[in-house]
């Protein structure tokens, strides 16, 4: 008997060794990434600082903005969503951490049980009855009443750190749920910014296309004077009339765009339509410098690129994790109470109390390949996070890039422009004090009018982009995302 558990004994220790064994020759296939980010935009100078760095309320000066961004933020259901999503995050991560503490029970029970007479425990209750050392009030009753009373616990030991892994993979992606929500609140930021620059843009087409339709009715008039005087023929009033018509056409279509617009800046609000309050977009003639710093920056100013970079920190803790569960798990149990078959002895006799300690080493022997399975997945789960932090980390540089390069090409044309319409207007002028003396044609004066009008909605358009794009700008370096204090 004694060799036979000795025996026993050794073929436990050896198969725990060769399990663990096996644990430790499975290769560990953690991954970094080895994109590094240029020292600039295009190769030019970067700047010392970046606008990323002024809170949203600084950046935008205009304060019906500032009151419209500070609404959707308290209204938007987008951002209600990604907070919700937060609170999902750090009740999992409450979870997570409970599994370090002993999970304790409480348990109060009363069973009542009928031994068969030609059972194990129904003949072996008769022969204890039979003892005649045995006290009155100690024997067995038929049918066997217990009551019990007590708690126990159960805890297993972080002896390979899985646990431990586990946390910090729920820690990394409850601080991922926290950078959502930040990338949300960037996106709406710039969302209500740049409706609210395509508004106050469709305003100035439209303030310049009823300007215009008022002087083409003016000239329309005079041509038809003319016309009667016997200056000029009919095909002259056909074309300033035509002429007029089409700005018609054109301020019609600009009042759609303008009702679509004020109908999606009121959903990012959060609210049915209703009228919005606005500037005009000549108090943006002059902005400051994009400052755009260096292309680092970005890592740690832009939520999305956090947001990626914590779940491959929380992809690594799988791996730790699925890897340890090769390893055996030690397990503590135990529990404590009250317990009799006579509820008069439950409470008050002191030899009711039982109590138990037990602790247990488990080590997986044959899974199927299950933990294998789990293992590679979680490997695999790694090298698409990798992937996905990269393309994140070259999608925001090259956003930045490309938003620069519209920036700086939006400035110059906004300056040529302004200069040719300065042109056209002067021409306009010429064209018809020329046609006043008989120097000038009728057309002449229509496609001098007709090409102003051009120009100046065509200026107030790459206004209108600029500021949609210094925006976009703002938010792709990793700005707007912090709350106004």
């Amino acid at each position: 008997m004694r060799m036979l558990k000795q025996l026993v004994i050794k073929s436990i220790v050896f198969s725990l060794f060769i399990i663990s064994f096996m644990a430790c020759k499975v290769a560990s296939e953690g991954v970094r990434s080895t994109l590094e980010m240029p020292a600039s935009y295009g190769g030019t100078k970067p700047d010392s600082s970046s606008i990323a760095s002024l809170p949203w309320s600084t950046f935008y000066k205009d304060t019906c903005l500032v009151n419209y961004i500070e609404y959707a933020l308290k209204n938007n259901r987008g951002i209600h969503i990604a907070t919700g999503q937060t609170d999902l995050s750090a009740a999992e991560l409450r979870m997570v951490k409970k599994n370090f503490l002993p999970s304790i029970s409480g348990r109060v029970s009363n069973a009542v049980t009928k031994f068969g007479e030609y059972t194990m425990d129904g003949i072996g209750n008769d022969d204890t009855n039979r003892s005649e050392s045995l006290p009155t009030d100690k024997q067995l009753p038929s049918p066997y009443t217990e009551w019990f009373a007590g708690a126990a616990f159960d805890w297993e030991v972080d002896i390979w750190k899985k646990l431990s892994s586990r946390r910090k993979a729920a820690v990394s992606r409850y601080m991922a749920s926290h950078e959502f929500k930040h990338g949300a609140i960037s996106w709406l930021i710039s969302d209500v910014a740049a409706n609210y620059y395509e508004l106050l843009g469709l305003d100035q087409e439209q303030s310049v296309l009823e300007k215009n339709l008022q002087l083409q009715k003016l000239a329309l008039e005079l041509i038809s004077v003319q016309k009667t005087g016997g200056k000029v023929n009919q095909l002259a009033v056909d074309q300033f009339e035509a002429q007029m018509l089409n700005t018609q056409t054109q301020l019609v279509e600009v009042m759609q765009r303008v009702k679509i617009s004020e109908a999606i800046m009121n959903e990012l609000l959060g609210k049915f339509p209703a009228p919005l309050n606005r500037y005009t977009i000549i108090q943006y003639d002059t902005i400051a410098k994009a400052m755009a710093g260096k292309p680092e920056d970005i890592m740690k100013n832009r939520p999305d690129v956090r947001q990626a970079e914590l779940e491959l920190q929380a992809s690594h803790a799988d791996v730790a994790a699925a890897r340890a569960a090769f390893y055996p798990s030690l397990t503590l149990t135990g529990g404590i109470g009250l317990s009799a078959f006579n509820l008069s002895k439950w409470l008050v006799t002191p030899g009711a109390a039982v109590y138990s300690l037990a602790s247990s080493l488990t080590a997986p022997v044959f899974q199927g390949g299950q933990i294998r399975a789990m293992y590679a997945s979680a490997n695999a789960r790694q090298r698409i996070a990798l992937a996905n932090y990269e393309k994140t980390l070259l999608g925001a540089y090259y956003e930045v890039y490309n938003t620069l390069t519209v920036v700086n090409s939006l400035a110059w044309q906004i300056e040529v422009k302004s200069q040719e319409l300065d042109v056209l207007r002067r021409a306009y002028n010429n064209s018809n004090d020329l046609f006043s003396v008989g120097y000038a044609t009728y057309l002449e004066v229509i496609t001098a009018q007709r090409r102003m009008l051009e120009a100046e909605i065509e200026l107030a358009k790459l206004k209108k982009e600029k500021l949609k794009n210094i925006s976009t700008l703002y938010r792709a370096l990793g700005g707007g995302w912090e709350l106004r204090t």
